[in-house]
């Protein structure tokens, strides 16, 4: 894990603040909301969520996924890139891919237990299970495949970023923004599939994925506040309030000397 904000002491009249890797971190943002963009897009005209909801989810899935994959594979999300410059950390291949399979395979474990919560909650268990389970990995996929690549692989960590109400680091604020924003918009969109509106885009499971992409979304705007926006005005104005007590104590210093000798000379 990376802390939250390093402010090194400087006596510049420039406030000098550094988020590391701010520059990277920043374009993976702006990657996460491009390929949720990309996901939405469907590669022919037939293949839509209305008219083929099971087989769209199935390629939504597939282009977030890979995303993912890529990520895990070369270890740079959220705050693991090391250095100065884009720069992959020398890992054997062999370690490289189980990384890749143990992600895939949290992200499906995490798609089973949002599939029993849609059942539950009233999506239709032995009707649409094709279009429940592809719903469930794109809501996984979405919400908790962030923390699978962010935390550590322990219940301690996850519950401390999703579930404890102390003070967080930027990559645990990362990982819950995307986790209660995605979770929370797809929980309350499903409100209107039972309204009795007769609408098309009513039926399951429409209502659930568009939350979801509207919560992932959210989640960037979330994350972009958060994790870059605050705590960077947060390290300006720390750091001014400190170049300010520097320059007043080096005053004081410059200013003892001076008095006593003026008080010698009015002797």
């Amino acid at each position: 894990m990376v802390s939250e904000l390093h402010s090194p002491a400087s006596h510049s009249s420039v406030p000098v603040h550094k988020q590391y890797p701010i520059v990277f971190n920043g374009i993976q943002l702006g990657l996460s909301g491009l390929v949720c963009a990309l996901a939405l897009v469907s590669p022919r005209k037939s293949l839509n969520l209305y008219d083929n909801p099971a087989s769209y989810l199935c390629v939504s899935a597939c282009i977030l996924l890979a995303y993912y994959a890529l990520l895990a594979f070369f270890d740079v999300y959220c705050f693991k890139a090391r250095g100065d410059s884009w720069r992959p950390r020398a890992r054997p291949t062999s370690v490289r891919i189980s990384s890749v399979l143990s992600m895939a395979a949290s992200t499906l474990a995490a798609a089973l237990v949002i599939a029993v919560g849609f059942v539950l909650f009233g999506a239709p268990a032995t009707t649409h299970y094709v279009e429940t389970l592809t719903a469930a990995l794109n809501v996984s996929l979405l919400a908790v495949t962030p923390s699978i690549l962010t935390l550590k692989p322990t219940f301690g960590a996850y519950r401390r970023a999703l579930l404890s109400s102390e003070q967080k680091s930027i990559p645990e604020k990362w990982a819950s923004g995307f986790f209660w924003c995605t979770i929370c918009v797809t929980w309350m969109s499903a409100y209107f599939i039972p309204m009795d509106w007769e609408r098309p885009w009513q039926k399951w499971p429409i209502p659930v994925i568009g939350g979801a992409f509207l919560g992932n979304m959210m989640g960037v705007l979330y994350v972009l506040v958060r994790c870059f926006v605050v705590p960077i005005a947060r390290a300006d104005f720390e750091e001014t309030q400190s170049i300010q007590r520097q320059m007043a104590r080096d005053y004081e210093a410059q200013r003892g000397p001076l008095t006593r000798s003026m008080a010698k000379k009015d002797k």
